[in-house]
C-alpha cells in the first residue's frame, strides 16, 4: 500500500514538469518535422543557387569569341634597301585620340606596328656617320557612318554601314651628327573601306587587316621610289 502511494504520487510530480516546460510530445514532434523541412528547403535553394551559377558560366563560355589568328606582316621577300648611315630609328609624332570616330588603336595589326616591320625588315644601314630617321606624322583610321535604308526591303539586303578612312603619312631624312638634314623623302597614302552591317568581331579584324596591307604595298611602292631618287648618294 505504501509502495503503491508512492508511485502515484512520484507520477504526480512528474506531469506538472511537463506542464511546466510548455511542451507536450506533440509539440516536439512538431518541431522535428519543421526544423525538417526547413533544412531540406534550405538544400533546395542551395542546389538551385548553384545551378543558376553554372548555367551563367557556361552561357559566359559560350558567349565567348575565338578570335582569328592574323598572319605577321612581313617584307622578308623584297629585297634590302642598303643606306650608309650608322643607324635607323623610328620616330613617332602622331598620338591616336584612342577613341571614336578614331579605330586605328582597333587594328589587329597597327599600321605604326607594320611601318616598323617593314622598316627593319627593307631598310639596313652598312656604317657611318649619319643618320636615318623614319618620322611617322599620322598613322589614323576614322570610321564614318553610311547611310542605310529603314524599310522593309531593308529588312532582306545587308547594306554597307561604315566606311573606314585611313591616312599613313610618313617622312624619311637623313641627318648629320649636329642634325641638319642632308636628304628627305615624303610619302603619303590613303584607302578606304567599307564595313557591312551586323559585322562580326572576325569579319571586321579581316577588314581592318587588309587594309593595312593595302596601305603598306601604297607605301612601300611609294617610298622606295623616293628613297631611290632623293637617297642615291646613301644607297650601298
Amino acid at each position: 500500500m505504501i509502495l503503491r502511494d508512492m508511485l502515484v504520487n512520484r507520477d504526480c510530480e512528474a506531469r506538472p514538469s511537463l506542464a511546466m516546460n510548455g511542451e507536450t510530445d506533440d509539440d516536439q514532434i512538431g518541431d522535428n518535422i519543421m526544423e525538417t523541412r526547413l533544412t531540406y528547403l534550405r538544400a533546395q535553394l542551395l542546389v538551385i543557387f548553384i545551378a543558376v551559377l553554372v548555367m551563367g558560366a557556361l552561357g559566359a563560355c559560350q558567349a565567348t569569341v575565338t578570335r582569328t589568328i592574323i598572319p605577321e606582316f612581313t617584307f622578308n621577300h623584297l629585297p634590302n634597301l642598303s643606306l650608309a648611315v650608322s643607324r635607323i630609328e623610328i620616330i613617332e609624332t602622331y598620338r591616336s585620340p584612342l577613341h571614336p570616330p578614331n579605330v586605328e588603336h582597333l587594328f589587329p595589326t597597327s599600321m605604326t606596328a607594320a611601318l616598323r616591320r617593314w622598316s627593319d625588315d627593307r631598310l639596313k644601314a652598312t656604317g657611318g656617320s649619319n643618320i636615318m630617321s623614319v618620322i611617322v606624322e599620322d598613322a589614323s583610321a576614322v570610321v564614318e557612318e553610311l547611310e542605310t535604308n529603314k524599310d522593309l526591303e531593308a529588312l532582306f539586303t545587308t547594306e554597307q554601314a561604315e566606311r573606314v578612312d585611313a591616312r599613313l603619312k610618313v617622312k624619311i631624312e637623313i641627318t648629320d651628327k649636329n642634325g641638319a638634314v642632308l636628304a628627305y623623302t615624303n610619302t603619303e597614302v590613303v584607302r578606304s573601306r567599307t564595313t557591312p552591317e551586323n559585322v562580326s568581331l572576325n569579319e571586321r579584324d579581316q577588314i581592318y587587316n587588309d587594309l593595312t596591307k593595302a596601305l603598306m604595298n601604297d607605301f612601300n611602292s611609294s617610298q622606295e621610289q623616293g628613297i631611290r631618287r632623293h637617297f642615291e648618294p646613301y644607297l650601298r
